[in-house]
């Protein structure tokens, strides 16, 4: 019996962790109208320099996404950050925001992290192969869709220094401030997600 929900999307593959364009946003991320400024950008390009206005419409619909799942004093942190963390801190609100990359990650990289096993481009599709048998929306999904997840995904973990490539690694170059962010926020798991104890 297939759950009929619409827990997932595969809307993670317009982009990774979006680092360069969420730098573009600075000024409007830190405005008291994120919306208003937004929706100009939008239509104007003025910083975010995605030149095809169907490729920025799909990028700025998922920075909403993200911009509204963080916490309230998220972005005044974000850039006082060093590159690192403002990398891992972008990782944190792919996974607030995408069930099925949260899902990913806890089932299956964290237990690899975990047990010392390499991270490899199989697990990570046994993973979305799982989901798709129990959720009839996924199981609609081409295999292009399928596999575009599992490349955002491995790079998502390459550009925030979780993954070399074969091997899972500890979140480095960051500090206790850092996580002391988290932990304030009851955000404890992220410090999981990071391979951290």
């Amino acid at each position: 019996m297939m759950i009929k929900n619409k827990k997932y999307d595969a809307n993670f593959t317009a982009g990774g962790i979006l680092f360069n364009e969420f730098m573009a946003l600075e000024v409007l991320l830190l405005s008291e109208n994120f919306e208003h400024g937004i929706a100009i950008e939008e239509e104007q390009n003025n910083v975010i320099g995605i030149a095809t206005n169907s490729a920025r419409k799909r990028i700025i619909s998922e920075i909403k996404r993200r911009y509204n799942v963080a916490p309230n004093d998220f972005w005044i942190h974000f850039f006082g950050w060093n590159e690192n963390e403002k990398k891992l801190a972008l990782f944190y609100l792919c996974l607030k925001t995408y069930p099925l990359i949260f899902d990913i990650h806890f089932e299956v990289t964290l237990k690899k992290f975990k047990v010392g096993n390499p991270l490899n481009t199989y697990d990570i599709q046994m993973q979305i192969d799982e989901i798709a048998s129990l959720d009839e929306d996924v199981a609609t999904w081409s295999d292009s869709t399928y596999k575009k997840i599992n490349e955002q995904y491995r790079k998502a973990l390459k550009d925030v220094g979780l993954w070399n490539g074969e091997r899972l690694l500890e979140a480095t170059n960051t500090s206790s401030q850092f996580w002391s962010y988290f932990e304030d926020h009851q955000q404890v798991w992220f410090l999981s997600a990071c391979f951290k104890n």
